[in-house]
């Protein structure tokens, strides 16, 4: 069997299922869900005061999936569209839905079209052009129904899934919110069919790709002064990634649950992600207002990426037999017509076809995906450190004591580990921050940054103090000296860490920053994080020039990276005369930190490129006597300031796409290198002109 029928088939059931579990609560307050039914806990009876479904059996669905398998029913008839591709025809569409709720009237139900879809069909029936009507529909209406597009049509054709996701909402909500909505639910149903084949699907990574897919679209749809749906469901689940902010309650007074797209789909995602079961949509029919939307649009998602065995037999055979829905038989359709289509794109262009789209692929709106990158889901890049704002000041030279000077250049710039998670973005890695924000002007610069450069902000919040800020100085011959203050960045909650730490996946890339070592609330905070770090979760530490190392840190998966000078130091600071002696030369620097730290170590020496060893010989191109070299290409440096956090959020990116080691070093050095002809420490360049230097450096090198 084709194991996309199961997640075809979960996708329709679990909206069923989220659906038929939120119907006795729709539109009730928590406390009134509370007061008529304690919890729910399974498909129950409407009551007599349920507003819209009064006595309604257990099992019944509502119009979230009726309008649902209408547009299946659509599309199974009309096998796509002209083109060739899957697609409504908006008049028919729009006659459809009033023949429906026409037909809902005469049942005598009091679950009609939602206050956009209402409006829009109002003025068709009045005569005007179906494709006139929707341009200030904001509602949940699209997303509730968009689920058949998401089973029939793939990501992999950016153009055609678009086209078929507008062809969905364009009559009732031709908005930026309306479109928003409908594609994140379908990305996301979409994803977890191509993703049927995997043995460890991932629901939380498949919900970020799809927030970073539909990101990547070109917008469509009026503009409205309502949010954005995407930058809210980006925000919504940042919000349960942080166990502090992850509760029901908080979910309900920070995201809402309204009817409003830029509530119900953020809601939805944020209760999939706080908890990818089906328990998910047990907390949405017990959290309030539009209850049944949530529960389907979540039930959906769960459905379509984890398969319908996942769901309860019992009360999927309870919701057949009250509602005779033939979700099965349904799902097999829609799946021909998803294959129809990807038939039509290959002999469209049959010298470019290529498989389905890996829905593992990470992809960054700005770049193609790298040449390098593998198949294998990737991991996220976290901080673990500090961000503050650099006060940055070229010049000539610094002055002499009680001397004077005059800048060249200033500028202020969110800096200190922001600048490695914005390389990081620059590969296509999803990057998070867990670095300490405060209250000030500062800390508003920071929050600004990260949401600017698309990084998840899961930084404990610390009040009354501003973040610090360090004055950069460069001078003429592109060398930096820094001096710092601080700030709330120092000041870690112990345990805020760890919380984070244990939630990470196999494959995740922890980035700790040394400078965090020097202050004693963040060294205690990550000790804690490190010692209840899962297995598979690599860590990068970059020692920085304070030279910190944690004492728990792990001992596998572990690389310790560091500068020509700094390897210097902590020869001077650790070893004997000997040590010191080996540490003058960079590739005998990296065996002498192997021998004090036990640990792979990468040792950076600028222009001459980079060495790397490993405590079991394993390093590339190195043998046990020897550290592996990584050449670096010839530039003009005219800024180093941000090239060691270039080079260190690149590996971390190349290490969580999976990337072989000996290309993850060569692209760190690459991005190393180019950002220090640049001015600014966030200056790490794009992905393409990494992938673009590394090639060439591997080929000047071939053969010597």
């Amino acid at each position: 069997m084709d194991p996309r029928l199961s997640h075809a088939h979960g996708a329709l059931a679990g909206l069923a299922l989220g659906d038929a579990l939120g119907m006795p609560t729709q539109e009730m307050s928590p406390e009134q869900i509370r007061a008529v039914y304690g919890r729910i806990t399974g498909l129950v009876d409407g009551d007599a005061s349920q507003p819209y479904a009064p006595g309604m059996p257990a099992g019944s669905v509502t119009d979230d999936t009726e309008q649902a398998l209408l547009v299946a029913s659509l599309l199974i008839r009309g096998r796509g569209s002209s083109s060739g591709r899957v697609a409504l025809n908006a008049v028919e569409f729009a006659h459809a839905l009033l023949a429906w709720e026409d037909s809902m009237i005469e049942r005598g139900s009091l679950d009609l079209l939602g206050p956009s879809t209402k409006a829009a069909l109002e003025r068709v029936r009045a005569g005007e052009d179906p494709l006139t009507v929707g341009g200030e529909g904001t509602t949940n209406g699209a997303a509730m129904r968009v689920t058949p597009i998401g089973i029939a049509v793939s990501t992999e054709d950016p153009e055609a899934f678009a086209e078929a996701v507008w062809s969905s909402c364009r009559v009732t909500h031709a908005t930026r919110q309306g479109f928003q909505s409908a594609a994140l639910v379908a990305a996301a149903v979409s994803m977890g069919i191509d993703a049927a084949r995997s043995t460890a699907p991932d629901l939380r990574g498949l919900l970020w790709k799809a927030v970073t897919y539909v990101d990547s679209l070109p917008e469509r749809g009026a503009w409205t002064p309502d949010p954005d749906v995407v930058a809210a469901t980006r925000r919504a689940m940042q919000l349960v990634a942080n166990p502090v902010s992850s509760s029901l309650e908080h979910l309900i007074e920070q995201v809402g649950t309204s009817v409003a797209s830029a509530h119900a789909i953020p809601m939805a995602f944020a209760l999939l992600a706080r908890d990818p079961s089906p328990r998910a949509l047990l907390d949405a029919a017990n959290i309030g207002g539009d209850t049944d939307t949530i529960g389907a649009i979540a039930g959906a998602i769960l459905g379509a990426a984890l398969g319908v065995e996942v769901l309860p037999a019992d009360s999927l055979s309870l919701i057949e037999e009250v509602s005779h829905l033939g979700l099965s038989s349904v799902a097999g359709d829609l799946l021909e017509l998803r294959d129809q289509a990807l038939v039509g794109r290959q002999e469209e262009s049959p010298t470019s076809a290529s498989p389905a789209a890996d829905p593992d692929a990470d992809m960054s709106p700005e770049e193609p995906a790298p040449a390098s990158s593998p198949t294998s889901p990737a991991g996220r890049v976290v901080l673990m450190g500090q961000i503050l704002v650099d006060l940055a000041v070229r010049g000539e030279a610094l002055p002499t004591p009680g001397g004077d000077v005059w800048a060249i250049d200033e500028g202020m710039h969110v800096g200190g580990g922001f600048n490695a998670l914005v390389a990081a973005r620059r590969m296509g890695a999803e990057a998070v921050s867990l670095s300490p924000i405060g209250e000030g002007p500062y800390s508003s610069l920071i929050q600004a940054a990260l949401a600017r450069e698309g990084i998840t902000d899961l930084g404990p919040r610390i009040a009354g103090i501003d973040n610090g800020f360090c004055i950069a100085f460069t001078d003429s011959t592109g060398e930096r000296t820094f001096i710092s203050t601080k700030g709330a960045e120092t000041m870690a909650p112990a345990s805020a860490w760890a919380d984070f730490a244990r939630t990470m996946n196999p494959g995740d890339v922890l980035y700790v920053d040394g400078y965090l070592m020097d202050h004693p609330a963040n060294r205690e905070a990550a000790e804690a994080a490190l010692r209840v770090l899962p297995e598979g979760v690599r860590v990068l530490l970059d020692v920085s020039p304070v030279i910190g190392i944690p004492s728990d840190l792990p001992s596998d998966d572990v690389i310790v990276s560091m500068n020509h000078r700094e390897a210097q130091e902590i020869g001077q600071q650790r070893g004997d005369s000997s040590v010191c002696d080996r540490c003058r030369e960079p590739h005998e620097a990296a065996r002498a930190m192997l021998g004090l730290l036990g640990r792979p170590v990468l040792v950076r020496a600028g222009a001459a490129g980079a060495y790397f060893v490993c405590p079991d010989g394993t390093a590339p191109n190195a043998s046990n006597e020897d550290a592996a070299h990584i050449p670096t290409p010839r530039v003009e440096a005219i800024d180093t300031n941000g090239a060691g956090d270039a080079h260190s959020g690149v590996l971390a990116a190349s290490l969580a796409h999976g990337i072989p080691m000996e290309r993850a070093l060569l692209l760190a050095n690459c991005a190393g290198a180019l950002s220090t002809t640049v001015v600014g420490p966030a200056s790490c360049p794009t992905r393409s002109q990494i992938e673009a230097a590394a090639d060439a450096l591997e080929a000047s090198t071939e053969g010597k």
